[in-house]
């Protein structure tokens, strides 16, 4: 098991140079539109402010089945320094759900690197862990994306991000 706090140095890098290959087009790329999609119990998301900003804040969904927020310590985490996030999913009832969420991380509309391991559970509605991001980062608007699957449904949150020294 990889420990809290790993460094995300393989992961971005792959996304620096998946960025090169991106920007030659393709049909290839992921919405992150915030409305519901036509496929049963997913939902986006609404936006979040496009200009990360060190303060805080929530993305979150609030309709539908699946219920989820996404927490990050804050838009401008530091290179080679832990940044932590939370995912919280409930029912429409407040209710918590168990499930897995995947963590993505998008430049522009389209879907760049994954966490290593990319999937981890979530237990009794939460799922907590630390990152930490290497120089190469420093300067890309990137998103945070966690996808969250219960047996309710799927959400997806958008956290923007933007490494800084």
């Amino acid at each position: 098991m990889i420990s809290p706090g790993r460094v995300l140095g393989v992961i971005l890098g792959t996304i620096f140079v998946s960025i090169g290959a991106g920007a030659c087009g393709g049909s290839g790329s992921k919405s992150t539109s915030t409305k519901t999609h036509a496929a049963p119990a997913t939902t986006t998301a609404p936006a979040v402010p496009t200009t990360p900003t060190a303060g805080g804040g929530t993305a979150a969904v609030t309709t539908g089945p699946v219920r989820g927020t996404l927490r990050g310590q804050n838009h401008a985490p530091r290179v080679k320094q832990s940044w932590g996030y939370s995912v919280t999913v409930t029912d429409a009832g407040g209710h918590p759900l168990s499930g897995t969420v995947d963590i993505e991380f998008v430049y522009g509309r389209q879907v760049v690197g994954h966490d290593t391991p990319p999937t981890h559970p979530v237990t009794n509605g939460h799922w907590h862990d630390t990152l930490t991001f290497p120089a190469a980062a420093v300067g890309e608007p990137l998103t945070f994306q966690a996808v969250v699957h219960t047996s309710a449904g799927s959400i997806t949150l958008d956290w923007p991000i933007k490494v800084r020294q």
